[in-house]
């Protein structure tokens, strides 16, 4: 049975849920772990290592705690380029037992996207300037009666 399947203790406020503070140190590993000099790098590594397996195995007791694990791991998936099979496994769990209707993480970007913003783009402005220019004749043939 996963985490994101335990039952949810919702009379306990928010801010105790004890994944919040998981989330705060792991977090904290991970800073550190980026600005790490070169001759601490492998003991960072494991800190943040040992981070993350508390992180994961910490269960969450609210909703709110499930919500702030599944943005906490998301950004990590996305920005930080993880691709550590346990942390998509657990935003994919989370994501389906919140009834959410996004991917765990974003698809990849492919080159052809921001070709295709731009031809977007451009179709709305032609619409607008044809709006524009429809409104425009209109207008003078108003004037004409």
């Amino acid at each position: 049975m996963s985490r994101a399947h335990t039952l949810k203790i919702e009379h306990i406020p928010f801010h105790a849920d004890p994944i919040l503070a998981a989330i705060d140190a792991h977090s904290e590993a991970w800073a550190v772990f980026q600005v790490a000099p070169e001759a601490a790098v492998s003991q960072r590594h494991a800190e943040l290592c040992a981070a993350t397996a508390r992180l994961l195995a910490t269960p969450c007791a609210t909703r709110f705690g499930e919500l702030a694990l599944l943005r906490h791991l998301r950004w990590h998936l996305e920005h930080d380029e993880v691709l550590d099979t346990a942390m998509q496994a657990q935003a994919a769990d989370l994501a389906a037992s919140l009834n959410l209707d996004f991917p765990p993480c974003s698809p990849p970007r492919r080159p052809l996207a921001p070709l295709l913003r731009l031809l977007a783009r451009a179709g709305e402005i032609a619409a607008c300037l044809a709006l524009i220019a429809g409104g425009a004749v209109l207008t003078g043939f108003a004037t004409l009666l």
